[in-house]
């Protein structure tokens, strides 16, 4: 798969600008470029296919400028004004203070060089570091505000969601800000995202309250405009461009366990079948390096068999796995027996660049080998995917070191995490026709669209929320954190992330080892989430669809001012609010929330204190109106598609909600072309009656079942006095404050109280 860029035939102005030209041109409705370019050449976005093409003849020309949907971009005397029918703003392009940005930035950023920070589990020699002066040629951006607040720019804070105050460094580094997007918005209706790959920096309203400031050491002015009426708006166009965040295989949404460093392939079955025994749902098994003996950085690693006894002699070979014929005396084959997958740890210091500039076209034989391609016989033994573990990736590394694209580390260090991502990604799907499942604690602009990440070696601190919630508030949909197992508040929160790990690397976090309590609070919370998957799926569904994440912060859902900054609650989906870190929770106003631990009712605008079971780590509450779609419990997740599910709904007083239903076929990339289902719900409230309908699914996809039936579990504070399924009185039972009964294939249940 070649990523050749394509011309394609866009409006567009140009202006004479001190011997260069100023490029005004849309990209699709309310989306537009500016470059300052002498020869507009495709950026490495663009040549290697990371970013998607423009709308073919998008926008339409002004005297001045481009108008694209609700924006207008022009340009005026040095000034570029933004505006749609919400907002207008201008944008500086003077650069007479040069020297003293330069100056300014250099002193908040410490040289645009953080602190080295040694890899966890890293024992390998750090290379010495070699600097080079990449400030060639600097320029700068001005963008005027007006006390709006922002949003974005990746896990660049670790305290807060407000960007407002502060001067960043835009360069993936180690537990610092391992996930960098220079991308911000605002409520205001506009976003912005810096198009470049070089080490930047941007003082967001920070020296002046009312102004951004975008400092580039080298390269082009280079930046898209997007314009929209809500933050979700603004960040579907942002996706639009960079690419809308994967789904995982369904398999990727359960849990996932890191075994111990030591492991060998008795203990991982050990461990495989205690998770079974006990009833704790898990899908996948994590390998630590210690499978290949330990940091191996080359292509010509192996299995190490005095811990995993794969020898040459044992393997499939490509004809073997093409036609799916185990070696049933593999332990990675006994492992997928007990319905596990297989993820391998891998180290990285590689050039991705020359398989990119294969793909782009260039013929040029670099003597570098795709780094997938030493990968395939892994996969061919069993392994679903792969941990990406950032060493030598995100780590501070000589600057000195040129690419095989003929470019140095300050232009390339962050892009090829995403090259990194993009690499795994298409190597693993071109081989074997399925949806990668790899993971990296590391990332720049579009990383989302080739890989799941983590927040790395920060545990499950508030910090990793925070990480979490900015990285959403960027386009970044799939990610989570390392779970405490010790910390009861950790298990509720991590659960409640796109997909979720357990990390016992260094040993003794196995569920069983925790203690009785943590035992079972762990096995709750992970149940609850098997039980939600159909939920969580479809979330990840509409992130593809949309660019909104699961995972959401409160301002891309709510308008109150004390959600403005919040960082310690979140929306999981469309219908559950969920708090960590703190002994208070705001519950939104204009809502009425549910209490999902006791069945309390209460209406939003206002802070409650926050009183769990001591059986539970956090709050959780349900919004009034929610429509859940669940599944019955499982130990492990098949893909196959579900001929029964159970929707749990939660009426309440003049409710009148919508929800659609997600689903595919879970382990292809047919869903890339569209190939899904949807299913439309609606729930309303009249007269004390609670009405549910049911549509048709729509769509279709490789697997799915001919017919589909619903059970139906509603929140009410008292027993009904009957229950109707297409106009037919229905059993029902009332318990725990819950009316449950059949619905069948109905596509009507009426409630009446």
């Amino acid at each position: 798969m070649k990523a050749i860029f394509r011309r394609i035939k866009m409006n567009f102005r140009e202006f004479d600008l001190g011997g260069k030209k100023l490029r005004i041109s849309a990209f699709s409705d309310n989306a537009v470029r500016i470059r300052i370019s002498s020869d507009f050449k495709p950026t490495y976005f663009e040549r290697y296919g990371i970013y998607n093409e423009p709308d073919e003849n998008a926008g339409e020309l002004l005297t001045n400028g481009i108008k694209a949907g609700d924006l207008a971009v022009t340009y005026e005397n040095g000034v570029i004004t933004m505006k749609s029918p919400r907002f207008e703003r201008t944008i500086s392009l003077d650069n007479s203070a040069v020297a003293e940005k330069s100056k300014l930035f250099n002193e908040k950023l410490t040289d645009f060089r953080p602190e080295r920070k040694k890899i966890v589990g890293d024992t390998s020699e750090d290379e010495p570091i070699e600097y080079v002066n990449f400030e060639k040629d600097p320029k700068y951006i001005t963008v005027r505000t007006d006390g709006e607040i922002f949003y974005g720019l990746g896990e660049s804070n670790t305290d807060r969601i407000v960007l407002n105050g502060r001067t960043y460094l835009e360069r993936v580094i180690y537990v610092r800000s391992e996930i960098v997007i220079p991308f911000l918005m605002t409520k205001a209706g506009y976003g912005i995202l810096c198009n470049s790959t070089i080490w930047h920096g941007v003082d967001v309203c920070d020296e002046n309250k009312n102004e951004i400031c975008w400092f580039l050491p080298d390269g082009d002015i280079d930046f898209y405009l997007f314009a929209g009426d809500n933050l979700k708006a603004i960040l579907e166009r942002f996706t639009y461009v960079t690419g809308r965040p994967m789904v995982l295989p369904k398999w990727g949404y359960g849990l996932t366990f890191i075994d111990q460093y030591f492991a060998d392939q008795f203990e991982v079955m050990h461990n495989a079948e205690k998770f079974r025994e006990k009833k704790i749902p898990c899908d996948t098994f994590s390998l630590e390096p210690g499978w290949m003996g330990g940091y191996d950085f080359s292509t010509q690693k192996k299995w190490y068999t005095q811990r995993f006894y794969i020898c040459d002699w044992m393997r499939r070979t490509d004809e073997e796995f093409a036609a799916h014929t185990p070696r049933e005396r593999q332990f990675t084959t006994a492992l997928n027996r007990y319905g596990f997958k297989l993820l391998l740890w891998l180290c990285c210091k590689y050039d991705f660049t020359a398989n990119q500039e294969n793909r782009a076209g260039n013929p040029a034989d670099f003597g570098i080998e795709p780094w997938y391609k030493h990968l395939k016989s892994f996969v061919c033994d069993g392994a679903s995917g792969f941990k990406m573990d950032p060493c030598k990736v995100v780590d501070t590394a000589t600057e000195t070191r040129v690419y095989a694209n003929g470019e140095g580390e300050p232009y390339m260090h962050s892009l090829q995490c995403t090259l990194y991502g993009k690499e795994m990604y298409e190597g693993y799907s071109e081989y074997t026709g399925l949806r990668p499942m790899h993971h990296m604690s590391g990332g720049y602009t579009s990383m989302s669209r080739y890989s799941a990440t983590t927040t790395g070696d920060s545990g499950g601190k508030h910090k990793t929320l925070v990480w979490i919630l900015n990285s959403g508030l960027s386009g970044m949909s799939n990610i989570t954190c390392d779970m405490d197992i010790f910390a009861k508040h950790t298990i509720h929160y991590c659960f409640f992330t796109a997909w979720c790990q357990l990390n016992s690397w260094s040993g003794y976090s196995h569920p069983w080892w925790a203690g009785d309590e943590l035992e079972a609070i762990f096995t709750f919370y992970d149940k609850l989430r098997y039980r939600l998957l159909p939920y969580i799926y479809s979330a990840a569904i509409e992130s593809h669809i949309s660019g909104t994440p699961v995972v959401r912060a409160m301002p891309l859902e709510f308008e109150d001012k004390a959600l403005v900054n919040a960082t310690c609650e979140y929306m999981f989906g469309d219908s559950m609010l969920v708090g960590s870190f703190s002994d208070t929770i705001y519950l939104p106003e204009g809502e009425v929330w549910i209490n999902a631990w006791n069945g309390e009712l209460l209406s939003g605008g206002r802070e409650v204190n926050i009183d769990v079971p001591e059986n539970r780590g956090g709050p959780l509450y349900i919004r009034g109106g929610a429509i859940i779609p669940t599944q019955a419990e499982k130990q492990f997740t098949d893909c196959k598609d579900d001929e029964h599910l159970t929707l749990e709904i939660y009426p309440v007083e003049a409710c009148n909600t919508a929800y659609t239903l997600y689903e595919d076929d879970g382990r292809t990339q047919a869903y890339l072309a569209g190939e899904r289902a949807k299913t439309e719900f609606t729930l309303r409230m009249i007269c004390g009656k609670a009405i549910l309908t049911i549509g048709r699914r729509e769509g279709s996809f490789d697997g799915m079942a001919a017919e589909r039936s619903y059970g139906v579990k509603a929140y009410a504070v008292a027993a009904p006095k009957a229950v109707y399924v297409d106009g037919k009185a229905a059993h029902f039972t009332y318990a725990d404050g819950f009316v449950s009964f059949e619905a069948g294939t109905a596509s009507e249940a009426v409630i009446e109280f």
